[in-house]
């Protein structure tokens, strides 16, 4: 038997995931959202890094910057999804590259605001009809009535998964606070 190519069995032999029941890790909601979007911003990806020399975490941050307007970077981090960290390194070249500045208050520098240069806002409008493009054909398969009840399912979803978050990293502080203090005696 010739061997399946992984992009072949992903789409037409995975079969459907038992959401309700998982069995296996090809059943679980991240793992089944983990594969769709790595495989539907391959070409995003490779568009962004080719054509415009940027990463797709920097079209993310792109895009979010055209949506909401000028942000405090720790704004930027949190509608992203990443942490302060990375959202603080990813902007570096963004800057360096004048696709996006970056103001301070006077006299205060933690207080700062980045927004997208000229250049950043012509780049997402090259950009964004393309991105567009993915996300029209990504949906294609769904009718207009499952469009929508996808839509409403993901609006569900969302605060779930930040209430899991929130819950983990209160999990995660307290194993910190354990791990850090020693062990814990009880005293009689």
């Amino acid at each position: 038997m010739a061997a399946v190519p992984k992009s072949e069995w992903i789409a037409n032999e995975m079969g459907a995931p038992q959401l309700a029941a998982p069995g296996t890790i090809l059943d679980l909601l991240n793992y089944q959202l983990h594969v769709l979007l790595s495989h539907s911003t391959a070409g995003v990806t490779r568009m962004c890094e080719q054509e415009f020399g940027i990463t797709r975490h920097e079209w993310g941050y792109i895009g979010l910057l055209a949506a909401f307007g000028p942000m405090a970077p720790s704004d930027l981090a949190l509608r992203s999804g990443m942490d302060r960290s990375r959202t603080s390194k990813a902007l570096m070249p963004l800057l360096a590259k004048g696709l996006v500045s970056r103001s301070s208050k006077v006299g205060d520098r933690r207080f700062a605001t980045v927004a997208l240069t000229p250049s950043g806002r012509r780049l997402y409008e090259r950009i964004f009809p393309r991105v567009l493009e993915v996300h029209r054909v990504l949906l294609a398969p769904l009718s207009v009535r499952e469009v929508q009840g996808l839509a409403r399912t993901l609006d569900k979803l969302r605060p779930q998964a930040v209430a899991l978050e929130m819950g983990h990293a209160d999990t995660l502080k307290a194993r910190r606070r354990v791990a850090t203090s020693g062990p814990q005696v009880a005293s009689a």
